[in-house]
């Protein structure tokens, strides 16, 4: 399949981060804001890194300087959404969740005015492209259980702005899901789908954790599932969807290249999966670049890859009708 028919495939994306830093940088840059952005130094080459030491290093390398507060406006976090939008619905995706933990935004407006700015890009961009979208917050596990249960009551509180889920991310080695069970347990009992960054930079056992200690629905990369046959096993019976996200993968180290990537043998086993670009401005790549790696390295044909985005609709935290009627539609376009 060559690019330009994977970009007419009809897409869904669940895991899509809003980078605000760089995408407002890029704003200030674009309306020569006058703001005063130096690159920093870069203070270790993140290849001689792996997995978050290594993805640390690189946010950093990315951020041309501090961006100023004063960029910070809703009226600029609605563009920056709007544009991310937009940009994914060139390669002809219908449907998105965008995940939002900038912790500055949150703190210099207020999740509820930033959530709101992202809520009117989300209208703008549904009216001029038909692309459809949610929000998902996410909580870093750095920054401890007591902010992390602020933000699921931000996520709580906006519900009418789009917001369908939580995400715990972060350093998963070092902040094991344990200290998050509270805040994740409100969320779900508040109607949220729960995702967390898991099986990326830890082993198995941060998979089984996050399932059983946060009731996540869905995982974070996963990948190191494979070390565990049980645990794809687990994955397939419940219905548990790994979101994919392969280059993230190899920019992190995580595999030594496409071919390597344990897709392969999660597919073989029925472990449900979905393919994402993660962080797109970051990693310089989007869905329609990921879905053309996911074909090359597995030799897969449209219709496989349409039952890719059927799995991401099933995995959509939507209403069940809403999921059926997406699942549907991405289905019935290769039939047709």
């Amino acid at each position: 399949m060559s690019l330009d028919s994977i970009r007419q495939i009809p897409k869904i994306e669940l895991h899509l981060h809003l980078e605000t830093s760089l995408r407002l940088r890029r704003l200030a840059e674009r309306q020569a804001a006058g703001s005063s952005a130096d690159n920093p130094s870069l203070i270790a080459d993140p290849a001689k890194f792996a997995g978050y030491d290594r993805l640390r290093r690189i946010r950093y390398a990315s951020r041309a300087g501090h961006v100023p507060d004063a960029l910070y406006t809703p009226d600029n976090i609605e563009q920056i959404t709007y544009e991310l939008l937009s940009e994914t619905a060139a390669h002809r995706s219908t449907y998105v969740e965008v995940r939002v933990g900038g912790r500055r935004g949150f703190h210099l407006l207020g999740a509820r005015r930033m959530l709101e700015a992202m809520a009117r890009a989300r209208k703008r961009a549904e009216d001029a492209h038909g692309i459809r979208s949610r929000f998902i917050v996410t909580i870093v596990r750095e920054r401890g259980p007591e902010e992390a249960e602020q933000r699921v009551r931000d996520a709580l509180a906006c519900h009418d702005c789009g917001v369908v889920g939580v995400d715990l991310a972060g350093d998963e080695e070092n902040y094991p899901p344990t200290l998050f069970a509270r805040p994740l347990a409100l969320a779900r009992e508040g109607g949220l789908g729960v995702t967390a960054h898991a099986g990326e930079f830890a082993g198995p056992s941060s998979i089984w954790t996050a399932i059983y200690q946060l009731g996540a629905h869905r995982i974070g990369h996963g990948i190191r599932a494979v070390e565990d046959r049980q645990l794809m096993e687990h994955l397939r019976e419940r219905g548990v969807t790994l979101e994919i996200c392969p280059t993230s993968n190899l920019r992190l180290g995580l595999v030594h290249s496409m071919s390597a990537h344990p897709m392969r043998l999660l597919l073989e086993h029925g472990v449900p999966m979905t393919i994402n670009s993660d962080d797109p401005m970051l990693l310089s790549t989007d869905i329609s670049k990921e879905i053309e790696s996911v074909v090359r390295t597995l030799a897969l044909g449209e219709r496989q890859i349409t039952e890719f985005m059927a799995a991401a609709a099933r995995a959509a935290f939507l209403p069940e009708g809403e999921r059926a009627a997406l699942e549907r539609a991405v289905s019935g376009a290769v039939a047709r």
